[in-house]
């Protein structure tokens, strides 16, 4: 199977950094049918807080259900999702298009499960129309 590439929306949501919140978040979004491309979090420093990043396949769906849910949502970034065969070198050839056009990376998330990879990537909101014509969108 070849190797896909969409462009993603990215969103954040602040939220107490306790026990529970997470799953709080996961499941009012899962209780309106809410698919998740990625989704992980971490503790905003000494705050007290702590942030969940979300990647939806439907930025409309995440954006309605988190209004019925009373989530406050944060639009964060536009990503590329990009997802194929397992192989040494898949996510540096994505990263070789991307440099070769003179774009940095901004993140990079990426995990394997069995034969198959995908990962997140992010540039700059000012290279994104150029990293789209670089990864062949």
């Amino acid at each position: 199977m070849a190797t896909a590439i969409t462009k993603v929306d990215r969103f954040s949501v602040d939220v107490p950094h306790q026990a529970g919140e997470g799953a709080r978040v996961l499941e009012a979004l899962a209780a309106e049918k809410v698919n998740l491309i990625a989704a992980w979090g971490y503790p905003l420093g000494d705050s007290g807080q702590a942030r969940i990043e979300l990647v939806p396949a439907d930025s409309a769906a995440l954006r309605a259900a988190a209004r019925k849910a009373k989530i406050k949502l944060n639009k964060e970034a536009v990503s590329f999702h990009v997802v194929g065969p397992d192989k040494p070198g898949a996510v540096a050839a994505a990263l070789r298009k991307l440099a070769d056009a003179g774009i940095s990376i901004h993140a990079l998330q990426a995990v394997s499960s069995g034969s198959r990879y995908g990962c997140l990537l992010e540039v700059a909101a000012s290279d994104v129309r150029k990293a789209a014509k670089a990864l062949g969108l």
